[in-house]
Parts: C-alpha cells; structure tokens; sequence
C-alpha cells in the first residue's frame, strides 16, 4: 500500500463543476489511467481518496490537493503524466509526492487559504478607504443559516480575516475592487470569501453581485500565527524523491 498527494489546478469552464463531479471525473480517471485504488471496507466501499479543502461552485484555483491510496507503488512522475494525459482541458496536475503512511489526513492540517477577488461595483465609491475602516472594525457581524434549525444567527467573522489588501490592477479605479484575500480555512474555521466581500459591500451602503465576481484560490496553508507558515505544499510531504 502506498499514500500520495497530487497537486492539481481548476481553471475555465471547469471552475463550474460540483466538488461531486469532480470527485467522479478523478475516479473514472484513476480508473481509466490504470491506477488501482485501495477501497474502504463495508457494504458500500469506495476509494480511498479525499480532497484536502473542497472548492466553491464557480472558483478557479491554481493549487488544489488530493490524497490518495493505491495498490502498488508507482513514480510519481509516472501518476503525472498519466493522469494529465486523461484529464479534460481546464484539470491538470502540477505535482505529486509520496505521504507517510500516517492515518491524519492533510485536509485536519489546513487553517488559512488565500484568494484573489475582483469583482465590479454598482457605482464608484472612494473603496480603499472604506476598506481601511472596515477592517478596523472590532467586529464584523454577518447573519448566518445553522446547517440543522435553519435559523439566522448572527456571527463575527472579523477573527477569520486574517489580511486584505488591493491588487495592483485594481490601483485607480472606483468601481473595479480587486483584492487578495489571507482567511482561514478547514475544519475548525471557514471563512467562504464571499461572505466577506458581501460584508464590505453592505458596510459600503452597496450590495454585492456574486454574478460580477471572479475569486481565485491561491493556495492553502496550515500551522503558525499569520497564516504563512507551514505551507500546505506536496514538497513537505516527502519521505522520498522518485
């Protein structure tokens, strides 16, 4: 038995698949390519793989993880090329790395992840300086749904902000925000970024047009106070180079 982790990148017009489908499209994949997976035990067995954060409906990313079980031990630049050669336009597979076998998953390490956000706004306001009071807020309160009463509840997300700052591109316009975006992200906290932009636009009198909205993950990150440390890489992951 042998444990790897892929990175892989979601792009174009996959960025509107389910986490449902995708999960089919890796596992007809791996099936296609020839790469045996171990399965679970029980009356419904299924392969032993997991996404390490899934990603929202229409989000593109540049580093997403998936950790796997196989039969067999393979290289692992041989799982490369052999999962890109079936991967449909939009999916591909920047690196992969043997884990130790070791039954915490990746996704239990994960607590930030950064964004890249830009979307348009209704009319143009002065928003850097919007922004700067809005950050210097004690609390940020947003109205919540509970998963198992349905009710609203209230909910300061201003502990999950961890940073927010303009892009470049977004310099000297009004109406065009452009922002990265440093939250936290797992299971323990889970800030959705577009909670966060709903909450700026609101705090600026203007309500927010998901439909305008691009967000981009960046990358995902586990351990240290700022978010920056531990990096969730498949380099750290190494026991072994192939």
């Amino acid at each position: 038995m042998s444990r790897y982790v892929i990175q892989f990148y979601k792009d174009g017009n996959m960025r509107y698949i389910s986490h449902l489908d995708l999960l089919r499209l890796f596992k007809r994949t791996f099936k296609r390519t020839g790469i045996r997976l171990i399965y679970s035990q029980g009356f419904n067995p299924h392969p032993r793989m997991s996404f390490v954060q899934p990603l929202s409906l229409g989000y593109a990313s540049d580093k997403e993880y998936l950790d796997f079980e196989t039969t067999e031990q393979l290289d692992c630049r041989e799982i490369i090329s052999r999962l890109n050669g079936a991967m449909p336009a939009g999916v591909g597979i920047i690196g992969c790395r043997e884990l130790p076998p070791t039954k915490r998953t990746l996704a239990a390490l994960v607590e930030y992840a950064v964004y890249e956000a830009s979307f348009e706004l209704s009319e143009p306001i002065p928003w850097r300086e919007k922004l700067e009071e809005f950050l210097a807020q004690e609390q940020i309160l947003v109205e919540k749904k509970q998963k198992k009463t349905g009710k609203l509840v209230e909910q300061d997300i201003r502990p999950m902000i961890l940073k927010v700052e303009p892009l470049e591109r977004s310099k000297n316009n009004d109406k065009y925000i452009s922002l990265t975006l440093l939250t936290c992200a797992g299971s323990n906290r889970n800030l959705n970024p577009e909670t966060l932009l709903s909450a700026f636009c609101s705090f600026c009198g203007l309500s927010y047009a998901a439909e305008t909205a691009s967000i981009r993950r960046k990358e995902l990150y586990c351990g240290g106070q700022n978010g920056r440390d531990g990096l969730v890489s498949v380099m750290e992951y190494t026991p072994q180079n192939h």
